[in-house]
């Protein structure tokens, strides 16, 4: 970009109320996803006040945006003037000049907020002295403007891009009230997307960003924990635990997304301090006065989770037990219970949970089962004797966990089970690289020797080229597990008798040869 034009209020107010004018929500929501995407791949201004843009997607398009004569606009694509490639174009000059790209998202809106609401930084610099409730209810003031989108994830883009704007005022915020307010503007955007979420106006789209939010802050929890003191900021806490307890208690779907942030936000940001235990304690007072009659999953499952703190682990399988969350918990509600006994190194008590918490895991393999299967390695590290519970869990699961019981007999070196488990999956020597072999050649040689034979056979009954060349790859490298037992004569006796059975497979022999099994 060459060079910009002096763009004034005056003259952004008009190009709000053009682009209100001309464009419909459907292409402004599109043109923002190309703008976000960066999708506006150059942009110079004339001195006639001409913006030549290129915009890059199934193709690369020219735009031409006249900001003295609106309606004369074009672009190259097929729907030639007030198109989402336009629309890019216009975002991309805002933000390039210092004005917020999603007023172009939301004209409508904007037009009319400019002729009634003043600057709002000076309650913006209200923010430290407001609880956090305060802070949600001006969140959700300051983005009211912004309308939701089917796409979630444009949604998600358009406030967190609105919320930016309040970085741009110097808001007296302490290091710790700061971080605390990243935490709730996550959060509020969390909240945004599950009240639509709830209207049932969208699905998959809606489950994707949702899931990408709750992984987003988890890492920014874990992330901002380094700097992190809740000492330095105890009320603050004490109303961010509200809030969020607020939100177990309308989780009623059993996803258990939220008792996670709760989980990860006492890992990471309260569990590592002395005071944690008045915190466990004062936690669980507040858990009960909130509930009465009945209590909700997640909310109960926060209970047990912080009797494990106090070392109570039948209360808390108790707690899970009366409420009934037990009866569709998904495998990543026992996760934090898990982690928890395994970092307090309470090996007799992990053993218990993984054996009670086992059926949850039965079924397709998946990030979660691969969790509780580290969890039962350690344990088994550190109490030997559980091995044998892990093993009938593992019979249990079949047939899912073959693979598992694969690659836990390899890394145990039980050589004999598992060559055998490889002729039942029908699973010969080739199927692995050679290095996968040679610790059993090393330790074990004999114990190959079926599996090679086995193979061998097999190819050989065939009879074609292809699998005879096969087998002669074979034979050559049980010729070297003989040599390796220094039984040179056996394999002798082996091959003499093997050429004499086959000795009329005049292609098998032409192999032999050229594998200089034969003279």
């Amino acid at each position: 970009m060459s060079s910009f034009p002096v763009l004034n209020d005056e003259q952004w107010l008009k190009l709000l109320e053009q682009v209100a004018q001309s464009f419909n929500e459907v292409t402004l929501s599109r043109g923002f996803n190309y703008f976000k995407q960066q999708r506006v791949a150059s942009l110079v201004i004339t001195e006639n006040r001409v913006v030549q843009a290129r915009v890059t997607g199934s193709e690369d398009y020219s735009v031409k945006l006249y900001l003295d004569k609106f309606l004369s606009n074009t672009c190259t694509c097929p729907v030639r003037t007030t198109c989402k490639h336009l629309a890019a174009v216009i975002m991309e000059l805002a933000d390039r000049l210092g004005y917020p790209a999603s007023q172009i998202v939301n004209a409508n809106y904007h037009l009319k907020r400019a002729t009634s609401i003043i600057s709002p930084e000076s309650q913006l610099k209200q923010l430290p002295d407001m609880d956090i409730n305060s802070w949600h209810k001006f969140l959700d003031q300051y983005t009211a403007h912004v309308k939701p989108s089917y796409d979630q994830g444009t949604f998600t883009n358009v406030l967190r891009y609105e919320l930016q704007n309040i970085r741009k005022v110097a808001v007296p915020f302490s290091e710790m009230d700061l971080i605390f307010f990243e935490l709730h503007q996550e959060l509020f955007i969390l909240r945004k997307i599950k009240e639509q979420t709830a209207q049932g106006t969208v699905s998959y789209y809606t489950s994707s960003a949702l899931y990408r939010m709750y992984d987003e802050i988890h890492a920014w929890l874990h992330q901002k924990s380094a700097q992190f003191d809740f000492t330095l900021a105890g009320e603050r806490l004490k109303q961010t635990l509200s809030y969020v307890r607020q939100q177990l208690a309308k989780e009623t779907d059993q996803k258990y997304l939220d008792y996670g942030l709760y989980t990860a936000l006492w890992k990471y940001w309260i569990a590592p301090y002395p005071d944690a235990k008045q915190w466990v304690l004062q936690e669980i007072n507040d858990i009960t006065q909130q509930t009465t009659d009945s209590i909700s999953s997640s909310l109960s499952a926060a209970k047990a989770f912080l009797y494990l703190h106090q070392s109570r682990t039948s209360d808390a399988w108790a707690a899970l037990e009366a409420s009934g969350t037990l009866n569709k918990a998904p495998t990543r509600l026992f996760l934090p219970f898990l982690n928890h006994i395994a970092a307090a190194r309470d090996w007799d008590n992990l053993i218990d949970w993984l054996l009670r918490t086992a059926s949850y895991f039965y079924g397709q393999r998946t990030k979660e089962l691969d969790a509780y299967l580290g969890y039962w390695k350690e344990a088994v590290a550190h109490v030997p004797d559980a091995g044998k519970h892990l093993w009938t869990v593992l019979e249990e699961m079949l047939p899912h966990s073959a693979q598992i019981i694969d690659e836990m007999l390899y890394e145990q070196r039980q050589w004999k089970p598992w060559l055998e488990m490889q002729i039942f999956k029908g699973q010969d020597p080739l199927y692995h690289r050679v290095s996968v072999l040679q610790p059993i050649e090393k330790e074990a040689p004999a114990l190959l020797l079926p599996y090679y034979h086995q193979a061998i056979e097999h190819y050989v009954s065939l009879k074609n080229r292809h699998d005879y060349k096969l087998a002669v790859k074979l034979l050559k490298r049980l010729d070297k597990v003989y040599k390796k037992m220094k039984q040179a004569e056996r394999w002798d006796r082996f091959f003499s008798g093997f050429m004499e059975r086959h000795s009329r497979l005049r292609a098998l022999q032409e192999e032999l040869k050229k594998g200089k099994l034969l003279e």
